[in-house]
């Protein structure tokens, strides 16, 4: 009885200091969050901006965010997705420049049914004139994005946000149209109106994920046609909270939203953990057939 008792404590010790250890590394990395956040728009001090001067990825907080482009520049009636070109614009941010321009600074052709001002101010920005551009944000880890900040704006800077909220990994933009993205994993963040401000544009949610698709109003998302067509914006930060500052169970911080990969230093910790577990059995054993 006295035996069983002791070896219970002992066990119950091990599994107590390997936890103990785990946790403290956890609210260690939580605690890198801290970076300020005013780039980004949000009030949020456990947070991360991701900013975007002159490149097209940025790494904070042990996370790194890399933008694609993208631009319905596909098909007879220009509705599915293509891949397009970041413009890299200094201190203003990311723009997207589409297919429908073969030039970096003008157009050349003038195809019929090609917007061949695409290649010039203002639609070297993320514009909904003629095409919608949008940027794809891939993260190496899920986070809830609440905020962009805009360091250009030409007329009005109205915007759509999609967030990937399927299982495992989204399938490739291309070939789909912005339609078909809501029956694919997708789900619409929100169409938002903006103004003809800079700085932070908010749109405050719950949603957690590796994949955010920031665009000009979309009206094939439920963007309010009478407001599109006139929105050009550069997209100079990003800013938002990972899972680790989520309270527990925070729905997509478990499951959806892309897939992400724990974090070496606490898979070392719970492997020494079990380590110390096993060497306990081992020796109980030996003791017993002792």
């Amino acid at each position: 009885m006295t035996r069983k008792f002791w070896q219970a404590i002992r066990a119950a010790s091990v599994m107590a200091i390997g936890l103990g250890v785990m946790n403290t590394a956890q609210a260690t990395y939580s605690a890198s969050h801290t970076s300020n956040c005013g780039g980004g728009g949000t009030s949020n001090p456990n947070c991360d901006t991701w900013t975007f001067n002159n490149q097209t990825s940025n790494t904070q907080g042990g996370i790194t965010a890399t933008a694609s482009g993208w631009s319905n520049t596909v098909g007879s009636a220009n509705v599915l997705l293509d891949s397009a070109y970041i413009t890299l614009n200094g201190s203003s941010g990311l723009g997207v420049r589409n297919n429908d321009c073969s030039g970096f600074a003008n157009c050349t052709g003038g195809t019929s049914g090609r917007d061949t001002n695409e290649g010039t101010s203002p639609e070297h920005a993320i514009d909904n004139n003629g095409r919608t551009d949008s940027i794809l944000f891939s993260f190496t880890d899920k986070v809830n994005l609440t905020s962009f900040s805009a360091g250009w704006v030409s007329t009005d800077s109205d915007f759509s946000v999609l967030a990937y909220t399927g299982a495992g990994n989204p399938a490739t933009l291309a070939g789909q149209s912005y339609a078909d993205l809501l029956s694919n994993g997708w789900s619409l963040i929100g169409n938002i109106l903006a103004g003809s401000s800079t700085g932070a544009h908010d749109f405050t949610n719950s949603t957690y994920s590796s994949y955010w698709l920031i665009g000009a109003l979309n009206t094939m998302v439920g963007g309010d046609s009478t407001k599109a067509g006139n929105d050009y914006f550069k997209l100079i930060s990003l800013a938002g909270c990972t899972c680790d500052n989520a309270p527990p169970g925070t729905p997509g911080c478990s499951t959806g939203g892309g897939g992400g990969v724990p974090e070496p230093g606490t898979l070392l910790l719970m492997g020494a953990g079990l380590l110390g577990l096993t060497r306990f059995k081992v020796r109980r054993t030996m003791h017993a057939a002792a």
